[in-house]
């Protein structure tokens, strides 16, 4: 669930609740946080390849590789300094998926 997911949910829990609804802290999104209409092309970029990546015998992920993002890449005409920043920005995306996934295979263990 997204944190607009989540916030959504929440509110909708307050609606239903109002008598709860001042024991429950419904977050606020940061203004630099707002998603922007540029921020789409990496989400859908990164929706499309995100399993385009090496998995690890005991379940660890790789980062998507450049062979797959410079082919996304081509296939929508992203070149030149165009394409660095592409990269750039799609690594910032998988790197903290990364992390995410193994912030949660810790607490499994």
């Amino acid at each position: 669930m997204t944190q607009e997911g989540h916030s959504a949910w929440l509110q909708r829990v307050v609606d239903d609740n109002p008598e709860d609804g001042q024991y429950i802290n419904i977050p606020e999104r940061p203004i630099e946080a707002e998603p922007q209409l540029w921020h789409d092309l990496y989400w859908r970029a990164w929706d499309a390849l995100r399993y385009e990546r090496t998995y690890g015998a005991f379940g660890g992920e790789l980062p998507v590789s450049y062979l797959a993002i410079s082919q996304y890449a081509r296939d929508h005409d992203i070149t030149g300094q165009d394409f660095h920043t592409f990269r750039s920005l799609f690594g910032v995306i998988d790197a903290a998926w990364l992390e995410e996934v193994a912030r949660r295979q810790k607490e499994k263990t």
